[in-house]
């Protein structure tokens, strides 16, 4: 291997990170789940007393005058021109719910946004482990050809040897080396396939492969004999089919989640837009506004000095008319609370009918990848005798060639259902009640 090939190794669950980090649905999620939490809160103070500042600085034009007797001065204005007040201003209104209302449909929508939330992070996660199989089951590929490639050219140096020899035809080393040209070919095909996994896997996770490198290996081929042919470009390497396995299999019996994210999200959009037809049903009562003042104010009538001045008050207030509005947004959030409502349903149904699929699909995976296992090992015991039998002269080269491609056949079969059994798992795993 040259020293110039560079190394990329990746792990799923830094697959997992970088697809987290990577989706924008997922950060949007998350940071509209902050900002209806915040929403929330504000919402929630409302309900209390507001204490505030407030001043005012005017200026009179004309200022009235009382007419008093000379003996008593004469006439005197009755202020000045110049006015101010400042002080603190505490407001309390009281009404009829309508603020409770309003408090709880920011709560019930802030959960929403939250669901939202986990919806998102797992769709993310689903989507960084599935491109993670995949970049698996392209490196998997790649070496059962390599695998098969070296087969093919220890069988051809044997064949060309028998042809020097006298033994065997020059029709059988011509067609040994056509062998070992397909499996070349075969191998150059996967690795070109292999390079645009790795950039989809790049693009998913933003886990980027070294820039520059050609056109990449499995790992597992470093250092291997393929009689002159030189791989300098990329050497990726990945987990295992059989150390991801135990971490997703208990997916497949931990059943469903009995509400998804998605789900539960609609619920309590509806129950936001329930509380929000409270809300406006409530604007109808009387609504009481409690104030209390402590001010500085200037001029003290016609005395030209600042006071203190004390001041609380109640003021009531009822809508009277106002076309309806109050009425139609009343209905509206009652219309709207009753589509999420059928929205939720269809959601729950969906997720359901997914999770079976998911389900049934893996379960039948299983008992084929036992099949197929079977087959390899049935393959592979067949491609030996085949070569046996003709280095004995009972079997032609073509019944060699054959056993052979059956057995990468064979290989390349199961290692399918490995990375669809994973990914079935994955899916299993974002449905059920608990993701990991």
């Amino acid at each position: 291997m040259p020293a110039a090939a560079a190394e990329f190794r990746v792990s799923l669950k830094a697959a997992e990170d970088g697809a987290l980090a990577r989706s924008g649905q997922y950060r949007a999620a998350r940071l509209e789940a902050g900002a209806a939490r915040a929403a929330q809160a504000a919402a929630s103070s409302l309900l209390y007393p507001r204490l505030s500042l407030e001043g005012s600085l005017r200026y009179t034009a004309v200022i009235p005058e009382i007419a008093l007797p000379k003996a008593m001065g004469g006439a005197r204005p009755l202020g000045d021109n110049w006015g101010y007040s400042i002080g603190p201003t505490a407001y309390w209104t009281l009404d009829a719910g309508a603020l409770r209302y309003g408090r709880e449909a920011a709560g019930r929508l802030a959960a929403a946004r939250t669901e939202e939330e986990e919806a998102a992070r797992r769709q993310a996660l689903l989507s960084g482990r599935s491109s993670y199989f995949r970049l698996q089951l392209a490196l998997e590929k790649v070496y059962l050809i390599a695998e098969n490639l070296q087969l093919s050219l220890s069988q051809l140096s044997d064949v060309e040897a028998g042809v020097k020899a006298g033994t065997r035809s020059r029709l059988d080393g011509l067609r040994a080396r056509q062998e070992v040209t397909d499996r070349r070919r075969d191998l150059l095909r996967a690795r070109a396939a292999l390079a645009d996994v790795v950039k989809e896997f790049a693009f998913v996770t933003g886990i980027e492969p070294p820039a520059g490198a050609g056109l990449p290996i499995d790992s597992r081929m470093a250092g291997r004999d393929y009689a002159g042919d030189t791989f300098a470009g990329l050497i990726v390497g990945a987990e295992s089919y059989l150390d991801i396995l135990p971490r997703l299999l208990p997916a497949a019996g931990r059943g469903p989640d009995a509400s998804q994210p998605a789900v539960r999200a609609l619920e309590e959009r509806g129950k936001a837009f329930r509380a929000a037809a409270g809300a406006y049903k409530a604007e109808k009562l009387p609504r009481l506004t409690l104030t209390a003042r402590s001010s500085i104010d200037y001029p003290n009538g016609p005395n030209l000095y600042s006071f203190l001045q004390n001041y609380a008050g109640l003021s009531l207030s009822v809508p009277l008319f106002e076309k309806g509005r109050l009425g139609e947004r009343e209905k509206e959030s009652l219309l709207s609370a009753q589509a999420a409502g059928e929205r939720r349903e269809e959601a729950a149904r969906a997720a359901a009918r997914e999770y079976d699929t998911a389900l049934d699909d893996y379960s039948a995976l299983m008992e084929e990848q036992s099949i197929n296992i079977d087959a390899v090992d049935d393959a592979s015991a067949a491609a030996k005798l085949a070569y046996e039998a003709y280095k004995a002269g009972s079997l032609t080269w073509l019944e060699v060639e054959s056993a052979n491609l059956k057995e990468l056949q064979a290989k390349t079969t199961a290692a399918s259902a490995n990375a669809e059994i994973l990914l079935k798992l994955a899916l299993l795993d974002s449905l059920s009640g608990s993701v990991n």
